[in-house]
């Protein structure tokens, strides 16, 4: 049975469902067509305005843009081409997508995962902790099938700019044409095309080269995934001393997903680095240790070339433009993991969006007014309050110790980085699992930090006292302002906004109460002091009464 959807993050990670957990392998499903989804379009001689213009058809844009249309609203998703593959591959905790409902869209599950630190005798440290990869073809399937059953339209073009005047936005678009909106969301990934930065946007970056590849065989257990493996076995022979002096500076490590005996996908990975590690050396560096493996590539099915800014400054917020996904800054500034937590944040984002679309449809019901925002003032107060949901205080200050976490990852060579993920995998599943799947309240990762310190040798002491102050005074500077009351002013938070409708609830209550007893007493009233037709009155005073006693 599908787990429930969680609208925030919990304390601490998701359990593991009771249970042994199997390995399972399915092949991928092929690619929507126009043949297999037809997406509706949208004609812009006919329809120029929509409440909700969402740029991007990527996971985050379309998971958005279906929610909200399902609530009734008009909802326009821009991309030059919506049915394009995703590119990057996914890779998932299992309990990350069983929380959300998704474990269906998985292609392969293995029961456990492991890291290699070394090629010394305590150097493989095995992670009991299911990891899956997902079926991006499946995956994009169902969230374009729900934006067809809700009535999602779709124009096949570029964003090139967008303006704001008079309560609503113009999205211009590369062809000359324009697309009206009450709210538009940029869900256009890295390339942040209309979202607005206040400071310079200076992040690490996480390079990787991947295929997806048939092969004689290779040494990769079916059961188990290849989380890290930071060896550097392949770089010890002749020729390859400059590779190996480059890697002890600057370290990559494969990840490897075997899929069966003959299909297995491999990956050379920096974690992270300012500026990044080209292709061609990670490409390089995969072939070398492929060719140490032992591992013959008969044919390369698929082929990734992966760059993933880290941490960095977040956009402007609030701003008229909303964001989610890599343009809203969701990706772990620590590990460039991003598909679970973004889509874990898409129904609380949409959500908040149609709760805001409804806020001129109220008013349009009770005054007769426009069912769209009127004025700048309105229309930047809806989007203050998306953004708000999208990045709420508590998640904010979680980011800035993320962000801290990749600044001392930054410096570390590759000694340090073995010693750093040995007292890091030494935690326990409470806050490794929390920190990888940001599942952490800023205190649990204060304690967190402090429990990783006091796990590490006393040379890794030494060098994360001496890389991580810099950093650390960083991390103070940006929690500052997040330890004021106006860092979202005149919006509520998620706690506010449950006391306001828990005290609503309870003052109707109230009412009903009041109401109930002026009935009741009056139809004793009655019931003493009258008879014959007078009685029926007591008996409509009676169904009134239980009826509002079972409200």
């Amino acid at each position: 049975m599908a787990a429930a959807q969680k609208d925030a993050f919990p304390s601490g990670p998701y359990p593991i469902p009771p249970g042994p957990v199997g390995h399972f392998y399915r092949e991928t499903e092929k690619w929507p067509t126009a043949e297999t989804v037809e997406l509706q379009p949208h004609d812009l001689n006919k329809v120029d305005y929509v409440d909700l213009v969402v740029a991007g058809a990527g996971p985050a844009g379309v998971a958005v843009a279906s929610r909200v249309a399902a609530a009734g609203f008009s909802v326009c998703v821009v991309d030059p081409e919506p049915l394009a593959h995703w590119p990057n591959n996914y890779g998932v905790w299992l309990d990350e997508f069983q929380a959300m409902g998704l474990e269906d869209c998985l292609h392969v599950i293995w029961p456990k995962a492991k890291v290699w630190l070394n090629s010394e005798a305590d150097g493989e440290k095995f992670l009991n902790r299911p990891f899956g990869r997902v079926d991006r073809p499946k995956m994009k399937r169902i969230l374009l099938e729900r934006c067809v059953a809700s009535g999602v339209t779709f124009l096949n073009a570029k964003v090139a700019g967008v303006s704001h005047g008079g309560g609503s936005s113009a999205v211009k678009l590369a062809d000359g044409r324009e697309i009206r909106g009450s709210l538009v969301l940029d869900a256009t990934g890295h390339a942040r095309r209309l979202v607005q930065y206040d400071k310079k946007f200076d992040p690490g970056f996480q390079g990787a080269y991947g295929i997806v590849a048939e092969v004689e065989s290779h040494p990769f257990p079916l059961d188990t995934m290849l989380f890290m493996d930071w060896r550097d076995d392949h770089t010890h022979v002749a020729g390859l001393e400059a590779m190996r002096a480059a890697n002890e500076k600057l370290p990559t490590f494969l990840y490897a997903m075997p899929f069966t005996k003959n299909l297995v996908f491999l990956e050379e990975t920096s974690l992270v680095s300012r500026p990044a590690v080209d292709f061609p050396e990670l490409k390089d560096r995969l072939q070398a240790r492929l060719q140490h493996l032992g591992i013959k590539v008969t044919n390369v099915l698929e082929e990734e070339y992966c760059l993933i800014p880290m941490g960095g400054v977040l956009p402007k917020h609030p701003q008229r433009v909303l964001a989610l996904g890599g343009t809203a800054g969701m990706v772990h500034p620590s590990t460039g993991f991003m598909i679970s937590r973004m889509m874990g944040a898409a129904p609380t984002v949409a959500d908040t969006i149609v709760d805001q679309l409804s806020r001129p449809a109220d008013k349009a019901t009770d005054s007769g007014a426009p069912l769209r925002p009127t004025s700048e003032e309105e229309a930047e107060s809806m989007a203050a309050a998306v953004w708000a949901a999208t990045w709420p205080l508590e998640r904010v200050r979680q980011r800035a110790f993320f962000t801290f976490g990749m600044d001392v990852l930054l410096s570390l060579n590759l000694a340090q980085i073995r010693e750093f993920f040995r007292a890091f995998f030494s935690l326990s599943d409470f806050h490794w699992h929390g920190f990888l799947s940001t599942r952490l309240s800023l205190p649990q990762l204060i304690v967190f930090g402090l429990t990783l310190f006091w796990k590490s040798s006393n040379q890794a002491r030494m060098s994360l006292l001496q890389l991580g102050i810099p950093g650390l005074v960083v991390m103070l500077s940006g929690l500052a302002p997040t330890l004021s009351a106006g860092y979202y002013p005149d919006t509520m938070s998620l706690k506010e906004r449950k006391d306001a409708v828990d005290a609503a609830a309870r003052s109707a209550a109230a009412a009903a109460r009041a109401a109930a007893d002026v009935a009741s007493d009056a139809a004793a009233y009655v019931s003493a002091n009258s008879s014959g037709a007078d009685m029926a009155v007591v008996e409509v005073m009676e169904k009134a009464l239980s009826t509002s006693n079972t409200k």
